[in-house]
C-alpha cells in the first residue's frame, strides 16, 4: 500500500509512549500541526506515486524551491563509472532532496547515503542508503549502520555514484569561528572515501537555515530538530546556491598518509570552494549541459 505520509502517528508513537491512545493520537496530530508535520505530509502525499529524481523535482516544485548552481561546467566532467560526492549539511533535509533532484537527473544509479530521518521519506527509497546518525554529542553503535556501509561500498564496486554528508548531522553554530559549520566529520565515512578508490567531487551548498534553528541548537539539538519541519517552508525565498567543485583524484586521495590529513584536505575543499562569480537556475540546467 502507498504511504502518503512521512510522519504519521504509527511513527509518533515509536517516539514516545505519550503520543499512543486516543489521548495521545490528539496530542500527536497537536504537536504534529504545531511543527509543521502536517504540512510536510500534505506535500509529500502530492508526489509520493514517483520516486527518485521525478519525486525530488516534484517535490522541490511544490516547496517553491528553486535553486542555482554554480561552476555547472563541472557537472561535465562526471565519470561514467563510480565516483563520491562530499558536501556541508547546513540544512539537515532538504539538502539531500536537492542532491537526488541535481545528480540522480545525470545518473540515475546515484545514491546518497542519509540519517532515519530522510530514511522515511519511502518514495526515495530507490536513491537513499539509510544509516543510524551521529546525535548530539555521543557516537551510535558502529554496528547500527553497518549494513549501509555494505550497501555503499557495494555500489561503488558495482560502478556507481555514492553521496555522502560526512558529518552525518545537520550543521551546527560555531562560537569558536561564529559561522555555521559542520561538527566533525565522521571517520567511518572518511575511511569509506578511502577504500573507494574512486574520483571525489566536492559539492557546497553555500546557504543555510534560518538564525532560530542554529539559536534552538545552542539551547539543545533535540529543540533544533522540532524545528526542521518548518525549516523545509523557508527556502523558496532564499533561492539557495550549490557550488560544484574540482574532482578530486583517486590518486590524490591515496597520497594521504592518515585519515585526518584526508578528512582536513577533502573538509577544506568543500568549505575552502570559492563563490562561484556566475550560477544558473536548476530549471536551465539540462539545456545548459546538453550544448556543445
Amino acid at each position: 500500500m502507498l504511504k502518503r505520509e512521512v510522519i504519521d502517528l504509527k511513527v509518533m508513537e515509536s517516539l514516545s509512549p505519550i503520543f499512543r491512545g486516543e489521548r495521545g493520537h490528539k496530542l500527536a496530530k497537536t504537536v504534529m500541526r504545531a511543527f509543521a508535520i502536517d504540512k510536510v505530509n500534505w506535500v509529500y502525499g502530492r508526489s509520493c506515486h514517483m520516486e527518485g529524481a521525478a519525486f525530488a523535482d516534484s517535490l522541490l516544485k511544490d516547496l517553491g524551491v528553486s535553486y542555482q548552481i554554480g561552476n555547472p561546467d563541472r557537472l561535465r566532467l562526471l565519470p561514467e563509472g563510480a565516483f563520491i560526492t562530499v558536501s556541508n549539511h547546513p540544512y539537515g533535509g532538504i539538502d539531500g532532496i536537492m542532491l537526488i533532484d541535481l545528480l540522480a537527473d545525470l545518473r540515475p544509479d546515484y545514491k546518497v547515503m542519509v540519517n532515519q530521518f530522510l530514511s522515511l521519506i519511502k518514495a526515495m527509497d530507490v536513491n537513499f542508503i539509510s544509516v543510524r546518525p551521529k546525535t548530539g554529542k555521543k557516537e551510535n553503535d558502529p554496528s547500527n549502520s553497518v549494513n549501509g556501509i555494505r550497501r555503499t561500498l557495494s555500489n561503488l564496486r558495482d560502478g556507481h555514484p555514492v553521496g555522502f554528508f560526512p558529518a552525518g548531522a545537520v550543521s551546527m553554530f560555531r562560537f569558536k569561528d561564529m559561522k555555521v559549520r559542520d561538527r566533525e566529520w565522521q571517520e567511518t565515512i572518511i575511511r569509506l572515501v578511502q577504500m573507494a578508490k574512486v574520483p571525489v567531487l566536492p559539492i557546497r551548498f553555500f546557504d543555510q537555515n534560518s538564525p532560530f534553528f542554529y539559536f534552538l541548537g545552542v539551547i539543545n539539538w533535540r529543540v533544533r530538530s522540532l524545528r526542521m519541519p518548518r525549516e523545509v517552508f523557508n527556502k523558496a525565498k532564499q533561492r539557495p546556491r550549490i557550488g560544484i567543485g574540482e574532482f578530486i583524484t583517486p590518486e590524490k586521495v591515496a597520497s594521504f598518509k592518515t585519515l585526518d590529513e584526508l578528512s582536513r584536505y577533502v573538509r577544506k575543499s568543500v568549505y575552502d570552494m570559492p563563490m562561484p562569480t556566475d550560477f544558473i537556475p536548476r530549471d536551465q540546467l539540462n539545456a545548459y549541459l546538453s550544448k556543445a
